[in-house]
């Protein structure tokens, strides 16, 4: 006998079903296209992805969409971490009505002397015979072991007999999953035999700090196909959903999305902030700065503040920016807060990965400010694969103090130019004499303990290079190096701040030495102990300190001021500096 019709009431709530399931079989990424996101019924789509909040977020909160409708969800994660997932995504499946009465969520186990593939072709079909709606979606997580990736004729019919089985069943399924070739190579093209049957396919990457979408091919509910596209992805501040970036440049100025759910934390070495009375209640505080970058090896656009002080090895302290830069990618913002000495280096750290240093004495809300300032920002420096390289550049002679002319030239250059890769500045500087200062007067009273900076005598002038100095900053060094006040050993200065002033300079020298060769005074002049504390040294030369006396030294060439004794310069608002000109 004939079914009956059926009552319009059933009938209404069948239409209201079909359409609840059509709306819901398509990706959970807000504002992306229909093209992209839809699922065609009896199609196959793989998505490939390894784990990370991206991941997460387009599979769970796919699934948590369409439990609102008869789905079934799959994955290798035990029971507990589906439920903890799913909740995570806004969704308590142990909540009544929460979801469809017709809807699965299984925990998928692959024993380890069967085939995967079989076992999962197994699971489908009796998921499909006794429980799951006709045509309706298998949402399915973590299966990459299941299929034969280095046997390509295998690997063939495997996506075949898949592609097969969903058009005749008329089931829809969505794989997500890490196959080893992606993992190690970062490309799913090599993977076509696989997926020529399937209804499309993508790759959740991480480029540059941010999340791409990147499609091969998608044909979605309508039959329309799209093909080699590329969406940058963002995260919803509020429920972590992902957000397709449609217009970069309109999107950033409305701020859209943040590059990835853990942009707003802020984790900070104790050592940095121990001076403080309080701390921003948000902030993580770590014990050191070893125990922070361990726990920020997994961040992706996090904010991580490590310290820097005198008891910080440098070696150490480039060796965590550089494996934290290239471990998490360009989305992680490093800054590095100085404590009771500064950073001559400031180039290598930034070279090697770091967004920003913090000037010692910096105040807690102008750090506050500092870090709201990187936000949303992408490290955009080539970053070193070896930071030992961009460390050598910067580590000076140990040769220091006082050095006889010839070798004076050759210590600077080789200097200048080892520490060419990372841009660190130097800076030479030539003080002419007054004449009634004798040579050996002078170098006895320059007092050089930082290893890599260097004096020398030639003529009427002494020659002085500081090693990773900034040129504005030369004046404070020399006020630190000399015990007689400057403006009674020499009647000005001529400072060098680039290579080319610096060779130029040099190159006078070699040819005024080659000319009259100047007494070597290395008898005369008290070495430098080796074993002397170099940690006020480091800070001598690295950046201006408040403390500091301005020097009164006549830059050469300018005119006396009337009413003013010779020998002392006019101070001006800022600190003047000039290259020493090649003769012709």
């Amino acid at each position: 006998m004939a079914n009956p019709p059926p009552q319009p009431s059933e009938a209404n709530d069948r239409s209201i079903s079909r359409a609840r399931l059509r709306l819901n079989q398509s990706l959970a990424i807000e504002g992306l296209p229909s093209s992209l996101a839809a699922l065609a019924t009896g199609g196959v789509y793989a998505a490939y992805a390894s784990r990370s909040p991206a991941r997460d977020a387009l599979f769970w909160k796919t699934a948590a969409n369409a439990l609102a409708t008869p789905v079934t969800v799959l994955s290798t994660r035990s029971a507990d971490d589906m439920v903890v997932a799913l909740r995570q995504h806004g969704l308590d499946i142990d909540q009544a009505g929460a979801v469809h009465p017709r809807s699965n969520v299984c925990s998928l186990r692959l024993p380890q002397n069967r085939d995967g593939c079989d076992v999962l072709m197994e699971a489908l079909q009796s998921l499909s015979e006794q429980c799951a709606t006709p045509a309706s979606q298998f949402l399915i997580e973590g299966v990459a072991t299941c299929f034969a990736w280095h046997d390509r004729a295998a690997l063939i019919r495997q996506g075949a007999a898949l592609a097969g089985w969903c058009a005749q069943t008329r089931h829809t399924v969505l794989l997500v999953m890490l196959p080893p070739l992606v993992e190690q190579s970062g490309d799913f093209r090599p993977l076509t035999d696989f997926q020529i049957q399937f209804a499309g396919a993508a790759q959740l990457v991480h480029v540059q700090g941010e999340f791409r979408w990147e499609v091969a091919f998608w044909r979605d509910n309508r039959g329309t196909l799209s093909a080699s596209e590329s969406l940058p992805l963002r995260f919803s501040v509020n429920d972590h959903r992902l957000i397709a970036v449609m217009d970069p440049d309109t999107d950033a100025r409305e701020g859209i999305g943040m590059l990835a759910p853990d942009e707003s934390q802020v984790m900070v070495s104790q050592d940095a902030v121990a001076h403080e009375r309080a701390v921003p209640k948000p902030w993580q505080v770590l014990a050191d700065n070893e125990a922070l970058v361990s726990a920020a090896s997994r961040a992706v656009a996090a904010t991580v503040i490590l310290h820097y002080g005198i008891d910080v090895s440098l070696a150490t302290l480039a060796k965590q920016v550089n494996f934290l830069r290239r471990q998490c990618g360009k989305a992680l913002k490093i800054l590095i807060r100085e404590d009771n000495v500064s950073i001559r280096y400031e180039l290598l750290m930034l070279t090697l990965g770091a967004n920003a240093i913090l000037p010692r004495n910096m105040p807690m809300a102008q750090v506050e400010i500092a870090v709201d300032g990187v936000q949303g920002q992408l490290f955009s420096r080539p970053v070193p694969e070896d930071y030992r390289s961009a460390l050598s550049a910067a580590m000076r002679d140990t040769t220091t103090g006082y050095v006889p002319a010839h070798r004076f030239i050759e210590l600077v250059r080789e200097a200048v130019e080892r520490s060419r890769p990372i841009r660190l500045p130097n800076v030479l500087l030539r003080l002419p004499l007054e004449h009634d200062v004798a040579a050996i007067d002078a170098l006895k009273a320059c007092h050089i303990r930082r290893a890599g900076d260097l004096c020398t005598a030639s003529g009427d002038s002494l020659y002085v290079f500081f090693f990773a100095c900034h040129v504005d900053y030369a004046g404070k060094a020399m006020d630190r190096a000399f015990d007689i006040p400057l403006a009674d050993l020499f009647r000005g200065e001529l400072r060098c701040g680039d290579r080319e002033s610096i060779y130029g300079s040099l190159n006078e020298l070699e040819d005024e030495i080659a000319e009259l060769p100047p007494p070597d005074y290395t008898g005369l002049i008290e070495p430098v102990d080796p074993l002397a504390p170099a940690a006020a040294d480091e800070a001598s030369t690295a950046t201006a300190s408040e403390e500091a006396k301005p020097v009164d030294l006549p830059i050469l060439g300018t005119a006396p001021v009337p009413g003013e004794p010779t020998g002392v310069a006019r101070r001006s608002a800022q600190q003047a500096s000039l290259p020493l000109k090649v003769r012709g």
